[in-house]
């Protein structure tokens, strides 16, 4: 039996599962002592850790990497005996996510770069983006030569499209060059509402899906739904070939663009397209396409798997006093890369991360629970006046971040229940 059907048996009906059937002996006095206190942890070993495609890893990777070198040709555009497979991985890419054109790059943060030249983002141009992401979100923009205008996020940790009109209403200065949405945490951002705002002032959305790839929004694969879409496939994304990315989009313009940038200005095979331009070097190698060919076909494996464990994890967490889950603009689409859910207070929620590591089950403070602009990076360009937004101050303070995994059991699975329930109990 495969894997994948082991793991599909995991139930949604707790009086039919497995490890609610499994004998339990009476919890102690002791067993209740929290860890972090002197009491007995819930594991002992620790949990899998966040890597999603990473861990399915095996011989169709195997072999994709032994038929690239064996070819004796690892670059994508020419070598004794090229395989094209950066040339099939995009094309297999752009269908998955249903966009006419993918491009692949040596890593998301490429991608972004790309996706937000091709936009027309340079120097002195403003780019809106969320208050919360990791660093490369506003490192991007920086290297552009742009200026970021940080965004309030919602309950959900994605931009809020409430503050992305009041921003816009507030701002007077040149209209700004591009809205980046960040897909965090494997949840699409809101977007109808977001994509109605830059149709009404002009300005093109780009889709940050680099830790969401194959999350949906409303029947559509994030991506496809703004003027272009970005992935990463670093070691931790939901697949991987340890670094590399993509962007998609179904404009040729944009497209276009982007394949100039990251090919030295050169568009191969088609140099008529468009525009000469001076590019850089941010080329994918045969040999992370040929991986990423073998992992996008376990796609639907990794999305099934993750989906599974939040699925049982929420039915069991919903009902846990002081916990409140964070939201899902549309629950069906979520890509389960991640539980995050928020406690009543800064200090209860650095408590509950203490006391949940000690009880073997890794939680942590996502980017240190740190707002964007307060990155040591983006704070070094000394970015004035440095921007408020209470807002996700408090959000960002008091959310616990849980990544999962392809290869959880029920077993931790229970344990994460367990720890949790324990945890909020006696902090």
């Amino acid at each position: 039996m495969k894997d994948s059907a082991k793991l599909k048996l995991v139930p949604t009906d707790p009086t039919t599962s497995p490890i609610s059937a499994t004998p339990r002996r009476p919890r102690s006095a002791v067993d209740q002592v929290l860890a972090i206190d002197g009491g007995p942890p819930v594991r002992k070993t620790p949990l899998p850790g966040p890597y999603p495609g990473a861990l399915l890893i095996g011989r169709e990777e195997e072999r994709a990497v032994l038929e690239v070198l064996r070819s004796k040709s690892l670059f994508r555009y020419y070598g004794p005996g090229v395989l094209g497979k950066a040339a099939e991985f995009e094309r297999r890419f752009a269908a998955r996510i249903g966009s006419h054109h993918a491009l692949a790059v040596n890593s998301g943060t490429s991608a972004l770069k790309c996706a937000l030249f091709a936009v027309g983002v340079g120097i002195g141009d403003v780019v809106l983006v969320p208050s919360f992401s990791y660093v490369a979100t506003a490192d991007v923009v920086l290297a552009l030569g742009a200026r970021p205008v940080f965004v309030e996020i919602d309950d959900s940790m994605t931009l809020d499209p409430i503050d992305l009109r009041r921003k816009l209403s507030l701002y007077d200065g040149p209209k700004p060059k591009a809205i980046c949405v960040v897909h965090l945490f494997g949840v699409a951002a809101d977007m109808d509402p977001i994509l109605a705002i830059g149709a009404e002032y002009g300005i093109p959305v780009i889709e940050d899906c680099a830790q969401s790839c194959g999350a949906m929004y409303r029947g559509k694969t994030v991506g496809q739904l703004g003027a272009a879409g970005i992935f990463s496939f670093q070691l931790n994304k939901v697949i991987t070939a340890g670094e590399g990315g993509a962007i998609v989009t179904d404009d040729p313009v944009l497209y276009d663009r982007a394949v100039r940038l990251h090919d030295h200005g050169n568009h191969r095979g088609n140099e008529g397209a468009g525009v000469p331009m001076i590019g850089e070097g941010l080329r994918v190698g045969e040999m992370t396409a040929a991986i990423l060919l073998a992992q996008l076909g376990r796609l639907d494996d990794i999305l099934s798997r993750m989906r599974i464990a939040k699925r049982w994890l929420v039915e069991r967490l919903g009902d846990v006093p002081g916990l409140q889950l964070t939201r899902t603009p549309d629950p069906e689409g979520d890509g389960g890369v991640s539980l995050t859910f928020f406690t009543e207070s800064v200090e209860k929620t650095t408590r509950v991360v203490e006391a949940l590591n000690a009880e073997g089950i890794r939680v942590l403070r996502q980017y240190g629970g740190k707002l964007l602009f307060m990155q040591p990076a983006v704070r070094s360009v000394n970015l004035q006046p440095e921007p408020l937004c209470p807002v996700s101050t408090d959000l960002v303070g008091r959310c616990v971040f849980l990544g999962l995994t392809t290869t959880f059991t029920k077993r931790d699975l229970q344990d994460i229940v367990t720890g949790i329930r324990k945890v909020m109990r006696k902090v």
